[in-house]
């Protein structure tokens, strides 16, 4: 890199070349640009183009910086989703002004949280051996000039950020999680068994428990789920979906707070508060929270090529409802181990499940709408057109020696070959061998289908966990029986979520994935040319 320096000229006199010495110029005169008042002018950086369709990209993986950033982005959220909707709220029950002051507080949450989602551009120049081109180019990005050894021509392209989900790997993320559970266990005793001293030590350690506790299982099923759906990925799409899904708490929050209390109050005006709140868990929770999520679903119909990219979506957008409903039980419970573990292997995993089935069945309604509008355009007599190549940058991530870690391929893995030169290529090694399941279960075809499966599924989960604790206190158990009956149902209830989450997660690899309208597409170009 060479930096651009002034140079002192004779007043009328005709100035000389600059020579610059060295292997790498050839000791050949080149002229850098044109002298005003006594300084060489830089030429002006060739004008920007669209990248080539080949190009490939390699960031180095920092999957922990990631799950730093969501973590942030759930506080921002929670934080505003609470004030917000508590504005509302207020001012719906007779306070406008705390009301008014809820909602001014909850818009600078919202603008820090859109300032860090902001789309992330790349600004790429590069040099390219040509005959006719030159050994010193003007570099934007720097501020400065490159030197290239044979001459070159330069080429500046900008282009989104584009690159491969970048998340911790499930078994990384399940050794911190158990490590978390060991560490809240411990912590809790300490509660109860130290001095005051141990007691306020303890209580300050449980902050970072809980922030780890209610997200990195999130991130060990996001990184599951991702492999075993096997579409690529990219980062800012998944985050989005992720985003989405904290999003659609919004709605059911007022929902399960404000409007299904009142609607219950008007039907039953002496209902008691237990029974309020077991209503609200089986029937107001459910319902609204898989409509909600299900709408969250919808902004992503472009996205949406086949029943494989809806569960994929869904599945992360209740990844996304479920990370931030575990902050308000971990962070209520104070970290309590019993909680995160419960939440970790059930709650998360099942929040996922329930909006896969319907995005699944959106992804077969698009699907089908799609191959049906182009069926009845071409007995109409229109032409079809050829479908759209993915010109998207081929994206990889590497490690610290250049490895690929993990790249845009769904159906390959990518191995690193090293060639004669010593340069590091990247090629084909060999496809994924897929195990025969053991259970696969179908994905819904229809989206009323789907929304009820998620829904009852759903208001399963709630209802049973309350009929065991209404049995118990009904029959007498003490609070020591209460509790193993209770974790004994919820063991039982998580192993059957997970046989039926790994039933689904086969189904999804067995359900189509878009190139087989891509290939009817083609068909019907070629029929109605």
């Amino acid at each position: 890199m060479l930096p651009l320096a002034p140079i002192a000229m004779q007043p009328g006199v005709r100035p000389a070349p600059v020579n610059i010495p060295g292997p790498l110029s050839n000791n050949s005169p080149i002229t850098t640009g044109v002298i005003q008042g006594g300084t060489i002018m830089p030429a002006s950086p060739v004008a920007l183009t669209p990248p080539p369709a080949n190009l490939q990209m390699a960031r180095k993986s920092r999957p922990w910086r990631t799950y730093g950033r969501i973590v942030g982005l759930v506080v921002l959220l929670l934080l505003f989703e609470q004030s917000f909707v508590s504005g509302w709220i207020l001012a719906l029950d007779g306070e406008a002004f705390y009301g008014s002051i809820c909602i001014l507080i909850s818009i600078p949450l919202f603008l820090i949280t859109a300032a860090i989602r902001r789309p992330r551009v790349v600004l790429l120049e590069r040099a390219i051996p040509h005959t006719n081109g030159q050994l010193l180019h003007p570099i934007a990005s720097h501020s400065g000039t490159l030197q290239t050894p044979t001459p070159t021509i330069m080429q500046r392209h900008i282009f989104r950020d584009d690159s491969v989900l970048d998340v911790p790997s499930s078994m990384a993320s399940w050794i911190v999680f158990a490590a978390t559970i060991i560490v809240s266990t411990g912590l809790w005793v300490m509660l109860y068994l130290g001095d005051p001293i141990i007691q306020a030590l303890s209580a300050i350690l449980l902050i970072p428990v809980i922030i780890i506790g209610f997200s990195i299982p999130v991130m060990a099923w996001w990184s599951h789920s991702t492999k075993r759906i096997g579409l690529p990925t990219k980062q800012r799409d998944a985050e989005s979906w992720l985003i989405a899904g904290m999003l659609s708490g919004l709605p059911a929050i007022f929902v399960n707070s404000w409007l299904f209390p009142v609607i219950v109050i008007l039907i039953h005006p002496d209902i008691s508060a237990v029974g309020l709140e077991n209503l609200t868990v089986v029937i107001s929770a459910p319902v609204g929270e898989e409509i909600c999520k299900a709408i969250a679903i919808g902004f992503f119909a472009a996205k949406i090529k086949s029943p494989r990219h809806g569960f994929q979506i869904g599945f992360t957008v209740g990844l996304g409802f479920a990370i931030l409903e575990n902050l308000m039980y971990i962070g209520g419970s104070g970290g309590s181990p019993i909680v995160i573990l419960i939440r970790g292997i059930g709650s998360i995993p099942g929040h996922a499940f329930w909006t896969g089935l319907s995005g699944s069945a959106i992804g077969w309604y698009l699907m089908k709408n799609r191959a049906d509008v182009m069926h009845m355009a071409a007995r109409m007599g229109h032409q079809i057109s050829h479908p759209e190549s993915d010109k998207s940058i081929d994206w990889k991530l590497v490690d610290s020696d250049g490895s690929v870690v993990r790249d845009n391929s769904s159906s390959r893995e990518l191995g690193v070959q090293i060639d004669s030169s010593g340069y590091q290529i990247w090629t084909p090694s060999q496809n994924i061998i897929t195990k025969k399941p053991w259970i696969s279960l179908p994905l819904p075809k229809s989206i009323p289908v789907g929304l009820v499966l998620a829904i009852s599924g759903h208001a399963l989960w709630n209802g049973i966990s309350i009929f065991v604790i209404s049995f118990a206190e009904g029959i007498g158990f003490s609070a020591v029986a209460q509790l193993f009956l209770s974790l004994g149902t919820l063991a039982v209830m998580i192993g059957t979520l997970l046989i039926i989450g790994s039933g689904l997660l086969h189904g999804v690899r067995q359900a189509p994935d878009g190139r087989e309208i891509d290939e009817y597409q083609s068909q019907l170009a070629d029929l109605t040319k």
